[in-house]
C-alpha cells in the first residue's frame, strides 16, 4: 500500500525538485515526490490511499542534530540548574539568573531546601554572567555539605571544601595542573579525570539514568528531530553502560528518532587500553534499528569556548589569560593517526584559532602520509577562526559543524569581555565557510545549547545576539543554507546523505511537519514555528499538544 501525504508545500532540500505538494510513501521509503497529478503513474499501478492530515502544513526533511550528548544531558538533568539563559526542560522551567548576588542567593535558596546529607550539584554557572564563584563563596553557604558548581561549559567546576574531599582533589593537585585547591577549581584534565567520575557515579545511580534518558528523548522529539548523532559516545557513563541504557530506553517502534554513535576515542583507550581499536571496530555488531554506529572517531584539540578556555593566537584574550589544550598540538596528529589510517572519519572538537592551526596542521600531515579522498573531516564548534584558516580548511577537504548558540547566548559578553568587537562578531564564521565551498552544518552540542534546530538555523541566518545586535552580518547564512545546515548538510557530514537529509525517491521517509513555511517568512520567526509531528521511516509521531 502506498500512502500519499498531501501538504500546502513540501521543501525537499533537493535542488533538482525543490518544492512539491505530495509525498508518496511505501513502508519506510519514499516512492516519489511531486503532485497528485505527477504521481499518477505510480498511483494508477498500485493500491494507494491519500492522507490529507497535513494538507495545511509544510513538510521538511526530518531535522538532524549531528552533535548531541544524550548521556551528558541526562547526567546534568539530575542536577539543579541555575543558568544565564532560560531553559524549558521536561517537567520544569528554568528562569534566567544574571548577576553575582542573584546567583549566590539562588544557590543558597536551593541548598536550604536540599535533602539533608545529600551533596548539592548545580549546573550553569558562567563567570561573565554570574561573576567569579570560588571555594570561599561555597564554603560560606555550607562547610558540611559538598557543593559543586558545574560551569555552563561542562569543562570546569568549582567545589567547596567537603566536595574537594569527595573527589580526592588533594591527591589530584599533586600532579594535575588543572586542579586549584585554593579556589576549588577543577578544569579540563582535572575535571574529566577527577571530578567527573565521582559526580557521574552519584548522579546516575539508582535507576535515574534510565528515567533521565527518557526525558532526553522527549527533547529530541520536541525539537522536530528525527536523527541525532552522539558525538563522543562512551565518554560519560562508560561504553557498556551507555549502550545498555540506550538499548533499554531508545530502542523500539515507540521511539521517534534514530541515533548514530561516534566513539570518543580517548574514552575507549582509557577503558580498554590496547584493545580500544578492536572494540571500536566491533561496535557495528551491536547495531539495531534505532541505534547505529558510524565509521568515525571523536578527538579534542583545545579547551571549551563557553568557559573561554579555547586557545587563541594574537592578540589573545583582552584580560591576557591563557586557554587550555585538551591535547597539545604535537599530540593531536598522534591521536588521530590510527583512525585516519583505518579509513574512518575524523571529528575534532576545536574552538580557538590556535587550536584550529594545530588541527589543520595535523590533517595536512596525515594527508601527506596517507592520502585520502572524500574523508569529510569535521571541525566541530568552529568558535574563533581566521579567513586564512577557512580557506585552508576548505583546501584540505574539511567540513564545518558550528554551534550557533555561541553567538546568541555569549556574543554580547564576548564583545565586551574576552575577544573585542571584531573577533567576537565574526565567531562561527559560517558565511566564509560556505563561500569557500565547505559543507556547513549546525548542532546544539546538547546540553551546551537547546536541541532546537529551527532556532539554530535562525541564529545562523540572522546572527542576532541576545541583545538584538547583528554580529558579523557578512557571516550570515542564506535562508536556504541555514535550513540545509539542519537537514542535508549534516546528513552529508555523517555519510548518510544517500538515506536522509532530503526528500527524494528511494530515501528513508523521514519528515518534520511544520505549521508555517520557513521560506515564506523572516528567519527571525523560525523558532516560533509550531512543529506538528515527525515521520520516521514512514511512521508518523504526533507531538504532544
Amino acid at each position: 500500500m502506498i500512502t500519499v501525504y498531501t501538504a500546502r508545500r513540501i521543501h525537499t532540500m533537493d535542488p533538482s525538485l525543490p518544492e512539491a505538494t505530495a509525498l508518496a510513501v511505501r513502508g519506510d521509503r519514499i516512492v516519489e515526490v511531486g503532485t497528485l497529478e505527477s504521481l499518477r503513474p505510480w498511483l494508477d499501478a498500485h493500491e494507494h490511499e491519500v492522507d490529507d492530515r497535513f494538507a495545511d502544513a509544510v513538510l521538511l526533511p526530518g531535522l538532524i542534530d549531528p552533535h548531541v550528548h544524550p548521556s551528558m544531558m541526562a547526567m546534568l538533568m539530575a542536577t539543579e540548574w541555575i543558568t544565564p539563559e532560560a531553559w524549558d526542560l521536561p517537567g520544569r522551567d528554568v528562569p534566567a539568573t544574571v548577576g553575582h548576588d542573584a546567583y549566590l542567593a539562588r544557590l543558597a535558596e536551593i541548598e536550604a531546601g536540599h535533602p539533608s546529607g545529600q551533596p548539592l550539584v548545580s549546573f550553569g554557572w558562567h563567570r561573565q554572567f554570574h561573576g567569579d564563584v570560588v571555594r570561599a563563596h561555597l564554603d560560606a553557604i555550607s562547610t558540611t555539605r559538598p557543593i559543586v558548581v558545574w560551569g555552563r561549559s561542562f569543562h570546569e567546576a568549582r567545589f567547596n571544601g567537603p566536595a574537594l574531599e569527595m573527589v580526592d582533589a588533594e591527591e589530584a593537585a599533586a600532579w594535575d595542573p588543572h586542579v586549584d585547591l585554593e579556589t576549588g577549581r577543577l578544569w579540563e584534565s582535572g575535571m574529566f579525570g577527577w571530578g567527573l567520575p565521582r559526580l557521574r557515579e552519584m548522579l546516575l545511580a539508582e535507576g535515574r539514568y534510565e528515567v533521565l534518558m527518557e526525558e532526553v528523548g522527549q527533547l529530541v522529539h520536541r525539537g522536530g528531530v528525527t536523527t541525532i548523532a552522539d558525538a563522543g559516545f562512551g565518554g560519560q557513563a562508560g561504553v557498556d553502560r551507555e549502550l545498555d541504557v540506550m538499548a533499554q530506553v531508545h530502542e523500539g517502534d515507540h521511539v521517534p528518532f534514530r541515533q548514530y554513535l561516534i566513539p570518543q576515542v580517548a574514552a575507549f583507550k582509557g577503558q580498554y587500553g590496547p584493545e580500544a581499536d578492536d572494540r571500536i571496530a566491533a561496535l557495528s555488531e551491536r547495531a539495531s534499528e534505532r541505534i547505529r554506529f558510524l565509521e568515525s572517531g571523536k578527538f579534542f584539540a583545545d579547551g571549551a569556548f563557553i568557559a573561554q578556555l579555547m586557545q587563541l593566537g594574537e592578540p589573545g584574550y583582552i584580560d591576557g589569560h591563557e586557554g587550555a589544550w585538551m591535547a597539545e598540538p604535537e599530540r593531536i596528529v598522534r591521536h588521530i593517526r590510527t583512525t585516519w589510517e583505518a579509513g574512518r572519519q575524523v571529528n575534532v572538537h576545536v574552538n580557538g584559532d590556535r587550536g584550529m592551526d594545530a588541527t589543520l596542521d595535523a590533517i595536512a600531515t596525515l594527508l601527506a602520509e596517507t592520502p585520502r579522498f572524500d574523508h569529510r573531516t569535521v571541525l566541530h564548534h568552529f568558535g574563533v577562526s581566521t579567513q586564512a584558516q577557512s580557506r585552508r580548511a576548505a583546501a584540505l577537504g574539511c567540513a564545518v559543524q558550528a554551534n550557533g548558540y555561541y553567538l546568541r547566548f555569549f556574543g554580547d559578553q564576548y564583545v565586551a569581555e574576552g575577544l573585542g568587537t571584531e573577533r567576537a562578531s565574526q565567531m562561527t564564521r559560517v558565511g566564509s565557510a560556505r563561500r569557500n565551498g565547505m559543507s556547513v552544518a549546525l548542532h546544539s552540542d546538547l546540553p551546551m545549547g537547546p536541541l532546537e534546530p529551527l532556532l539554530a538555523a535562525s541564529v545562523a541566518a540572522t546572527r542576532l545576539s541576545g541583545s538584538g545586535v547583528v554580529l558579523g552580518e557578512h557571516e550570515r547564512l542564506s535562508p536556504y543554507d541555514a535550513i540545509a545546515a539542519v537537514t542535508i548538510e549534516p546528513a552529508w557530514q555523517l555519510f548518510l546523505d544517500h538515506e536522509i537529509g532530503s526528500l527524494a525517491a528511494g530515501k528513508l521517509a523521514d519528515v518534520t511537519v511544520l505549521e508555517d513555511d520557513p521560506f515564506a517568512m523572516d528567519p527571525v520567526g523560525w523558532p516560533d514555528i509550531g512543529i506538528r509531528a515527525t515521520m520516521l521511516s514512514g511512521r508518523v509521531y504526533p507531538l504532544p499538544t
